[in-house]
């Protein structure tokens, strides 16, 4: 297998440009999360690599072999390049197992050599997406879950070069969807196949995949592992897209920025502030803790009471007012939790992101 590898890649809808210069490499085997709002041009991106829309500017290939390019397109029968839609989109007058072969190379094969050939790969499919005992069932006998698993077989079933994923959990429950997403990502990094997932959902791009795209307006705005786009965002807009935020204004001075909540270790993300400058300092909720050995050190942390507790579970979203008159939301462990009114000390435990003020 090859790398996909799309170059300055631009596409149009009429007058409008919904893809705009967008350049990333795939590794083979790589599984990469097209992250972005609606309308950012994830889903067109997704329909040029399967052929399905023409580009305007720039060139799509797999190893040396070129797909796309401006004047030219391969048809999408003729990528090696599968789909899996959002809908599952099964026939519904066929079998889950004749619903699987429809893609298995070779036609309906017969009785001889080729119809054993395509009814083991029809029965390997179906075992593999955990459904080899339902394949003489009709589509209306499965759940949401299982005929999307459906779906990824027949998808699979010609072996393709690059499977694409069309936001395939989006219809589905959030308990039955985070089971088939962590099932999915695992089987298609078991079959060491290239996958592109395009999704809305944060938390299920962060999960599952090895890189990110993030895309805003057409534009690549980073592509990096879930690590390098959550902690370290290319800006202020991907900071805010990708996970929740607390935002201060503060004046930056050799590397830190002396704000609400102390003097905080900051790295100033796309521009050099001079000594002074008013910054606008972000953290993510989990960075900002309580340190109860700071209460005696006046000139460290910053004092505040927790105004209220969003309980998640596993967590809780504490709003914590300070006494400089703002109010900051901090992330806490569920067993950690202090009380509603409880005074604490608060301390920021890693650097945290200097973006220019907005104007």
């Amino acid at each position: 297998m090859s790398d996909l590898v799309v170059s300055g890649a631009s596409v149009t809808h009429g007058s409008t440009l919904a893809v705009d210069d967008v350049s990333m490499t795939i590794r083979s085997g790589e599984l990469v999360a097209v992250l972005g709002p609606s309308g950012c041009g994830k889903t067109s991106l997704l329909l040029a690599i399967a052929g399905l829309l023409p580009l305007r500017d720039g060139s799509i290939a797999i190893g040396s072999r070129e797909l796309s390019r401006p004047g030219r397109t391969v048809p999408p029968e003729k990528r090696g390049i599968g789909w899996v839609p959002q809908e599952a989109s099964l026939f519904p007058h066929l079998t889950v197992g004749e619903n699987i072969g429809f893609a298995v190379p070779g036609g309906r094969g017969g009785a001889g050599a080729r119809g054993r050939a395509r009814a083991e790969r029809i029965a390997e499919l179906a075992s593999l997406v955990g459904l080899g005992a339902l394949t003489n069932r009709a589509p209306n006998q499965l759940s949401g879950g299982q005929a999307q698993r459906v779906a990824l077989a027949r998808a699979l079933a010609p072996r393709p070069d690059v499977l694409l994923l069309d936001e395939p959990f989006a219809a589905l429950d959030t308990q039955l969807r985070t089971v088939l997403r962590r099932e999915v990502a695992e089987l298609l990094r078991a079959q060491g196949t290239t996958s592109i997932l395009v999704t809305h959902d944060q938390e299920e791009a962060l999960t599952l995949a090895d890189r990110v795209a993030v895309l805003r307006d057409g534009h690549l705005e980073q592509f990096g592992t879930p690590e390098e786009i959550y902690q370290q965002p290319a800006s202020d807009w991907v900071a805010r897209f990708v996970g929740d935020v607390v935002e201060l204004d503060g004046a930056w001075r050799g590397g830190r920025v002396t704000c609400a909540l102390g003097n905080v270790e900051a790295a100033a993300v796309g521009f050099t502030p001079a000594d002074g400058d008013t910054v606008r300092l972000m953290l993510r909720p989990e960075w900002i803790v309580p340190r109860p050995d700071l209460l005696a050190h006046a000139a460290a942390g910053a004092d505040a009471r927790v105004a209220s507790i969003s309980y998640a579970g596993h967590d809780a979203m504490l709003s914590c007012d300070l006494t400089a008159g703002l109010t900051v939301r901090m992330r806490m462990a569920a067993v950690d939790l202090p009380q509603v009114g409880e005074d604490l000390r608060l301390a920021v435990q890693r650097p945290g992101l200097a973006f220019p003020v907005p104007a």
